[in-house]
Parts: structure tokens; C-alpha cells; sequence
């Protein structure tokens, strides 16, 4: 996310934080800056009895409204990005071979470099779908002991021991949370089937090339930095 000034932040202090799904995690309380005013995280309260630092990177802010993502989540963004970026230069690299508009030493140091960054984003991408894997597991564990809740309130109601409109309230309350359980379940299935297929996906995709013709200036072999980090 771009970065936010402390002069921006007085007007969300005290507002409630939510996640993803709506869930209600807690309120923002206090914020951390640096010496150019630009805010590094946020203390969040949590119920009433836990305080929390979070790393301004895991906040939106949409409408007014403040949103917190979760560990695994801002993990795998962060991978999908940071894969698709990666293989994107990969296939261009590789494109500009095939043109012969990259000399033979700049392409073979670009090259190597890239190859030890998709090496270690592959095993941080591992991680990741570990803590995907992880997650997956726990929402299930919460499915089954909401569907146990909502057997039992169907069973007391039928059973004549709870009235109507309690019934119908709880009933609710369940089902909603049944919901917005299910929903981050599909969440965290579409990131780790999207980072799997950056993983598998072939680099040698074809690259567009701008519309219009290429002079002869433009064939001539072109000077490459080699990034460092």
C-alpha cells in the first residue's frame, strides 16, 4: 500500500478495525512513525484485554473504513506479486535472447541473478502454503463445531425447550458466521491454487512488444543494470 503520513492518520484513531470478511478484529488505538512522519504500524485493541502492533503493509484503508489482513493472507499476496514479478522478467530476459538485443555476458550475470531470486521466493512461496495448508485445516475445525452448534439449537428448538424468537437469533448468528467462515475458506483455496500455478506456470511466455514498428536504433544491443537484492 502507499505509505501514510502521521498527518493523515488522526482521522481513524478510535475507529473500529475489521478483517477481509467483516469480522470485527478490534479498535485502532495508537500508531509508530519514523522521523519523516511516515507511520510504521498500528496498536490495535483487541476485546478488551489484548493490544496489538501490527506493520502498516497489513492495513487498508477503503472508504473510510480500516482493514486488517491476516498473516496469511498479506503472506501470500505479497508471494503471488513477488512470483509474477519474477517471471515476468524471466520471460522478457529470455525474449530479448531470442531478439539478440541483450549481450551474451549482460544476459548470463542478469540470468544468474534471477535464477537465485526465483530460488529463494520458491522457498518463502513454500512456507506460505504451508501456513495456507495450516489455515485450511484450522476453518474446518471451526465448520465442525459450527455445525454442532447449530444441530443442537435445532434439536432444543424442536424439542420444545427454547422458544421461537431465540431460536431464530441464534439460529441466525450462526449461519452468518457459518458464512463468512466458508467465505475465507474459498479465499485461502484460490491463493494457494494461484500461487501453485505462478510456481508451474513456463517462463517463456511470449512477451508483448509495444504497437508500432522497431527502428534499427532500437535493434542495437541495449544496456542492462544488474539489480542487486
Amino acid at each position: 500500500m502507499m505509505g501514510v503520513k502521521v498527518e493523515n492518520i488522526d482521522e481513524f484513531l478510535g475507529k473500529p478495525v475489521n478483517d477481509p470478511y467483516g469480522r470485527r478484529i478490534g479498535y485502532l488505538i495508537s500508531f509508530y512513525s519514523d522521523s519523516d512522519g511516515n507511520v510504521t504500524s498500528l496498536e490495535v485493541s483487541i476485546g478488551d484485554f489484548e493490544f496489538k502492533q501490527f506493520p502498516i503493509d497489513r492495513f487498508r484503508f477503503e472508504n473510510g473504513s480500516i482493514i486488517l489482513l491476516s498473516e496469511w493472507e498479506y503472506n501470500a499476496v505479497l508471494t503471488e506479486n513477488r512470483l509474477e514479478r519474477l517471471k515476468k522478467r524471466i520471460a522478457a530476459l529470455e525474449q530479448l535472447k531470442t531478439n539478440n538485443e541483450v549481450p551474451k555476458h549482460a544476459y548470463e550475470e542478469y540470468k544468474k541473478k534471477l535464477d537465485e531470486m526465483l530460488i529463494k521466493i520458491k522457498e518463502d512461496a513454500k512456507a506460505v502454503k504451508d501456513m495456507l495448508r495450516k489455515r485450511l485445516y484450522e476453518i474446518e475445525d471451526i465448520v465442525v463445531e459450527l455445525e454442532k452448534c447449530m444441530t443442537n439449537l435445532k434439536v432444543s428448538y424442536m424439542g420444545g425447550e427454547i422458544p421461537e424468537k431465540s431460536y431464530k437469533m441464534a439460529i441466525d448468528l450462526v449461519r452468518k458466521n457459518m458464512d463468512v467462515v466458508l467465505l475465507e475458506k474459498e479465499s485461502v483455496k484460490r491463493h494457494l491454487e494461484r500461487i501453485e500455478a505462478l510456481e508451474t506456470r513456463p517462463e517463456d511466455v511470449i512477451v508483448k512488444k509495444e504497437e508500432g514498428s522497431i527502428t534499427q536504433e532500437s535493434k542495437q544491443p541495449m544496456q542492462v543494470v544488474v539489480l542487486e537484492g
